[in-house]
């Protein structure tokens, strides 16, 4: 950091832009771990096990549930 204030224009251009790029990078990154934590909490909900009441269970279903 404290090299930028000898830098030329041109310098500070060029840092400048790799900043931006490794900063975009960062974003990627991120955003992508960001979306698999959520698939991942998806995936651990749908395949934990869930007490249900009958209701429940007919309404996922979309069925009425006669029991024997």
């Amino acid at each position: 950091m404290s090299d930028l204030k000898y830098q030329t224009v041109d310098q500070l251009l060029k840092t400048k832009q790799d900043c931006e790029k490794y900063i975009s990078n960062l974003k990627a990154t991120l955003g992508g771990q960001q979306k698999r934590l959520n698939w991942i909490d998806k995936y651990l909900y749908e395949k934990d096990p869930q007490e249900m009441s009958i209701a429940q269970i007919e309404e996922v279903l979309s069925l009425k549930v006669i029991l024997k």
